[in-house]
C-alpha cells in the first residue's frame, strides 16, 4: 500500500486535527496565582485576550432557535439568589459580586463535600478558579444570569479548573478565559450541567481552545449546556469512560462537538451548527485509552460550514469547513437518528488512523499502559503492544440527509488537504458534484469502481436505511497514487459508488453484539 504521506495534498497530515488535546499538559495547575499566564500544554497559542468586551449583542445566524445572546453586564443585583442558595445547607459557601478575591481564598482550602454558591451578576476574575477538592458543588444561577468573566485574566490561563472526584457545576456562564473556559481532569463522576462557555469576541483565532473540556475523567455527564467561539473544540470530552453527552448547543467553533479515545459513550439530543466541523469521534496515536462503544443518535448536524479560524499552523485548522462527522481509528460506532443538513463538504466520513498517520509503530501501545477495556477488539496486538489505528465496527443507519457537498472546503491545499482531494475527485476533469454524503476511505480493503462483487468489507462498515443520502468508497491509496504520478487528476471513475443497496457495505450491527447502555452512578 503506498503510504499516504505521498500524496502532494498532505492528505496525511488531514485530521491529526483536534491532536492538541491528546497531550495534557505539563504540569497540573496548583491554582497559585503565579502561573504568567502560559500554560505548557501545546494548546496556548501565546495570544492575550485584550479583555475588551465590545457591548454588542451576539444575534446568531439561525432565526432565533438557541440564539447566544452574549451575556449581559448585570453587575451588582437587588437579590442575588433568585434561583438557589446556602439556605439549609451545611457546608455551604455563597459569594456575590465583589467578593471574588474572597472566593478565591475559600476554594484554595475548601472541606470535602463543600457546596459553592454564586449569586447573580458579573464575576471579574484575574486568575483561574482552581478547585482540587473532593464532593464540591459550583453552582450560580443560571446560564447568563451569573456569569464569570475572566477577559482580565492576567495570571493561569484556564477559567474554572478542577481536579476533583464526584464534582458538580451548573447553573452559570463562562467568558473569555485565555485557553479552556472549564478544564476539569482525573476526576470521578462528574456533571456538568446548564453551563455555557463562550468567548465575546465572537468566532476569533485569538480565542481560548476549548469551552468545556472534561478530560481523563471517569462517569461524566454534559447535559444542557452550551458552547461558543472556541478556536478548537466547544463541547469535548476525551480519554474518559461512561460518558453521557445529551441536549448541548455548540455553534460557531471550530470544532463543535468531540469525542476523543472515549470508551462507552452515549451522545444524544446535542444541537450541533455553524462551527467548522460538526460532530467528530475519533483516536489519536499514543493515548492509553482506546476508543470503542460510541452511540451517536438524535443529533441536529446542521450547516457546519463556518470558515476554519484556528491558530495557523495547528493541527485543528485542517479541519476543512463544512464536514458533519467524521469517525476516525474508532471501533464498535453507532450514528443513527441523525439529521444532517447543508453541511457543504460532506455528511459522514469514516477513515482509517493511518490517513492520519501511516506508520502502524506510530499507533503502538504497551499493553501495560492501556487504560479501559479492549475485551471483543480485534485489533492487531503483538510484542507486548496493542495497535489501535484500525476503524472497523462502524454502523451508519437511520439518518437523514439533505444539501450536503455542494461547495468542499478546496481552496486551500495546504490548510486543508482533504477538502482539496474531494474538490478534485467530485468537480475537476467536467465533474458536477456533489461529493457523497457517506464516504469510507477503503484503507485495508479491495476497491472496485466497476465490479460490485470485487469489492471487500473486511472492517465490517455497515451503511443501511440513509434517507436522501449517496454512498463512495474512496481508495485514498490509489487516490494518492494517482496524484503522485501527476499523468493526470483523480474523478469519481477512481472511486466506487455503488448504487442502493451499497452492497457489501449494506450490513447491519456489530458482531460483537449491541453497545451496551452507558450507566452513570
Amino acid at each position: 500500500m503506498r503510504a499516504l504521506w505521498l500524496l502532494p495534498l498532505c492528505l496525511s497530515l488531514i485530521f491529526a486535527a483536534c491532536g492538541d488535546e491528546d497531550t495534557p499538559d505539563a504540569t497540573v495547575d496548583s491554582g497559585v496565582a503565579t502561573d504568567a499566564g502560559r500554560d505548557s500544554g501545546p494548546n496556548d497559542t501565546g495570544n492575550t485576550d485584550s479583555g475588551v468586551d465590545s457591548g454588542t449583542p451576539d444575534l446568531g445566524t439561525d432565526g432565533g432557535v438557541g440564539l447566544d445572546a452574549e451575556p449581559t453586564d448585570t453587575g451588582t443585583v437587588a437579590n442575588p439568589f433568585p434561583n438557589t442558595s446556602c439556605a439549609g445547607v451545611s457546608e455551604c459557601l455563597q459569594f456575590v459580586v465583589g467578593q471574588e478575591n474572597d472566593l478565591l481564598d475559600a476554594v484554595n482550602d475548601l472541606q470535602t463535600g463543600t457546596r459553592i454558591v454564586l449569586g447573580a451578576g458579573t464575576f471579574r476574575f484575574t486568575n483561574a478558579v482552581t478547585i482540587r477538592d473532593d464532593a464540591i458543588t459550583f453552582e450560580g444561577q443560571g446560564i447568563d444570569v451569573t456569569i464569570l468573566d475572566f477577559a482580565g485574566q492576567v495570571a493561569q490561563s484556564n477559567g474554572v479548573d478542577v481536579v476533583g472526584d464526584n464534582f458538580t457545576i451548573e447553573g452559570m456562564t463562562i467568558t473569555d478565559s485565555k485557553k479552556d473556559a472549564l478544564r476539569i481532569e482525573n476526576s470521578t463522576n462528574v456533571v456538568i450541567r446548564r453551563v455555557k462557555a463562550t468567548w465575546s469576541a465572537g468566532p476569533a483565532t485569538t480565542n481560548g481552545s476549548y469551552g468545556l473540556y472534561p478530560v481523563r475523567c471517569t462517569n461524566v455527564l454534559m447535559e444542557d449546556s452550551e458552547a461558543y467561539n472556541a478556536s478548537d473544540a466547544g463541547l469535548y470530552v476525551g480519554q474518559s469512560i461512561n460518558v453521557v453527552v445529551r441536549r448541548n448547543i455548540a455553534r460557531r467553533n471550530v470544532a463543535g462537538l468531540e469525542i476523543e479515545n472515549t470508551q462507552f459513550a452515549d451522545v444524544y439530543e446535542n444541537h450541533v451548527e455553524d462551527n467548522s466541523g460538526g460532530l467528530l469521534i475519533f483516536d489519536l496515536p499514543g493515548n492509553p485509552v482506546i476508543g470503542r462503544d460510541v452511540k451517536i443518535h438524535n443529533n441536529q448536524i446542521i450547516s457546519n460550514n463556518r470558515p476554519n479560524f484556528a491558530p495557523s499552523g495547528t493541527t485543528v485548522s485542517q479541519i476543512p469547513r463544512g464536514t458533519g462527522t467524521f469517525t476516525l481509528a474508532s471501533r464498535r460506532v453507532e450514528i443513527s437518528g441523525n439529521t444532517y443538513q447543508n453541511n457543504l463538504t460532506t455528511d459522514v466520513a469514516v477513515l482509517s488512523g493511518l490517513a492520519v498517520q501511516s506508520s502502524t509503530a506510530a499507533w503502538a501501545i504497551p499493553l501495560a499502559m492501556v487504560v479501559g477495556s479492549t475485551v471483543g477488539l480485534d485489533l492487531p496486538s503483538g510484542g507486548g503492544v496493542i495497535l489501535n489505528f484500525v476503524t472497523n465496527e462502524i454502523w451508519v443507519h437511520g439518518n437523514t440527509h439533505s444539501g450536503y457537498g455542494t461547495l468542499p472546503d478546496s481552496t486551500n491545499q495546504t490548510a486543508r488537504p482533504l477538502g482539496a482531494l474531494l474538490g478534485l475527485v467530485y468537480f475537476a476533469s467536467g465533474g458536477l458534484g456533489p461529493v457523497d454524503a457517506l464516504l469510507y476511505d477503503g484503507i485495508g480493503e479491495v476497491v472496485d469502481p466497476d465490479v460490485v462483487v470485487n469489492n471487500t468489507n473486511f472492517n465490517h462498515v455497515c451503511f443501511e436505511d440513509e434517507t436522501g443520502a449517496s454512498y463512495a468508497t474512496l481508495d485514498l491509496p490509489k487516490l494518492a497514487g494517482i496524484l503522485d504520478g501527476g499523468q493526470r487528476l483523480p474523478s469519481t471513475d477512481d472511486i466506487y459508488q455503488p448504487v442502493l443497496p451499497w452492497a457489501p457495505f449494506d450490513c447491519s450491527g456489530f458482531t460483537g453484539g449491541p453497545i451496551p447502555p452507558v450507566v452513570l452512578p
